[in-house]
């Protein structure tokens, strides 16, 4: 017989609000969402004790760092602490050693997640300019899509910084029907105006932030972006930090364009105030911006403008983190720590009455927007006939982040010692309990 689960007193989180119900779940799916459901003999119950449940959210910027980079994470922890974080799907990113950048290294890469993973996983397909050839042979239907980078940082495995390189790759994209994932530096302006700050014997973390300033994000957007219209390929801005990439999104979109853009989480989390304290800890590419930018960007998840939050999730060791700033690897942790950060963050600026659409804004972005432009349409909501995949939040009670309580395998966070709020307690994959407190 089939085993039936019924999640009762639970206050469901959709797109469109929040609705008090109970949902029935069966083979993995959601099979009836009603204010009750006639429990039945041998129906595994869960109460939620009218707490907040979510739909499993999708991770689009994850470095789980297999294979050659186990030193810092691994599929096995990463995607722990993804299911722990409030994510049931994840996307692999490619840089890797070596990095996925051929069909058969993406083969073994599938191969090795459907192994090791916790949680659902799909594969952003690596890019260079040695291996272009590659993406007439892959196949759209084992890749999310294709990632490029058009500048590098400290730990960077390819670049594609000439237009004329990137203009091959926008093209073979649109003709195949996959989208770019594109992760929008310009890499002239990076390497001129790094040069310059160093000549100067400027050698802060702010002037990190104004060397990788807004102008170098927003110009390689709107470059981005020219292409895409040009050669009519799906666009998809990966962390974005300006409403400049934003802006150029949207006029991509007036032109008949499908794109989108990310932020992460802690773009909106940390500004470069916060340098002073946790130092190249923060220290991201794209680089921090400035409190004012910062509240901007709040301002436009509220109004919709941005379309998708990650976590991107990038772990270093905190030996990498050390010594000249301009050599410290770029990126930090945090994909167990991002939901709550975000819910924190959100109602210290609009206040704790709000939370409800805070979280409506956080499905929107990590789940539905997310599932749609990539075409997992079943991972799109607490919809009738979708995965049941889901998340309960504890909003009652604050969360001090410990070491103690990180599955990712480098047992730090820039978060360690905050009091957040809204920690997911539970999760469910495809109807399975996954991860409990």
């Amino acid at each position: 017989m089939t085993q039936r689960t019924i999640i009762i007193n639970g206050n469901f989180v959709t797109p469109f609000g929040v609705k008090p119900g109970e949902v029935e779940i069966i083979d993995g799916k959601i099979i009836s969402i009603a204010d009750t459901i006639q429990p039945q003999k041998n129906d595994l119950i869960f109460d939620a004790r009218h707490r907040y449940i979510l739909p499993g959210l999708i991770e689009t910027h994850g470095h789980f760092r297999e294979p050659g980079l186990e030193q810092k994470e691994d599929i096995e922890h990463g995607t722990r602490a993804a299911l722990a974080g409030g994510f049931t799907t994840v996307f692999d990113m490619p840089n890797t050693k070596p990095p996925i950048t051929t069909v058969a290294l993406l083969k073994e890469q599938i191969s090795r997640y459907q192994k090791k993973s916790y949680c659902d996983f799909a594969i952003n397909f690596g890019s260079s300019v040695e291996h272009v050839s590659e993406l007439e042979i892959v196949d759209p239907r084992d890749i999310t899509g294709v990632k490029v980078f058009t500048a590098g940082h400290q730990t960077t495995p390819t670049t594609i910084p000439k237009l004329s390189d990137q203009a091959k790759i926008w093209e073979v994209a649109a003709r195949r029907g996959f989208p770019i994932l594109v992760h929008a530096e310009n890499q002239n302006l990076v390497s001129s105006r790094e040069a310059a700050y160093k000549s100067q014997g400027h050698n802060t973390l702010i002037d990190y932030s104004k060397a990788r300033s807004e102008l170098v994000v927003e110009m390689a957007a709107w470059e981005a972006v020219i292409l895409a219209k040009y050669y009519k390929t799906k666009l998809w801005i990966l962390h974005a930090s300006t409403k400049g990439e934003f802006d150029a999104v949207a006029y991509a979109r007036k032109n008949g364009i499908t794109a989108s853009g990310e932020i992460a989480g802690y773009q909106l989390f940390f500004t470069t105030d916060d340098y002073k304290k946790y130092g190249a800890k923060i220290k991201v590419s794209p680089a921090l911006r400035s409190p004012r930018v910062n509240r901007e960007l709040w301002d436009m998840v509220r109004n919709g403008t941005i379309d998708g939050l990650c976590s991107e999730h990038t772990p270093h060791l905190l030996s990498e983190k050390e010594g000249d700033i301009w050599t410290a690897a770029s990126g930090t942790p945090g994909i167990q720590e991002t939901v709550a950060a975000f819910i924190t963050g959100w109602t210290k600026i609009f206040g704790k009455e709000s939370v409800e659409e805070c979280l409506v804004r956080l499905v929107q972005m990590s789940c539905q927007n997310v599932a749609n432009f990539f075409g997992y349409v079943k991972k799109s909501g607490i919809v009738v006939g979708n995965y049941a995949d889901l998340v309960m939040l504890d909003i009652e009670h604050d969360w001090t982040v410990k070491k103690d309580d990180l599955f990712t395998k480098l047992q730090w966070s820039a978060y360690e010692g905050m009091r957040l709020n809204g920690r997911p307690i539970a999760t469910w994959l495809r109807g399975n309990l996954v991860y409990q407190d």
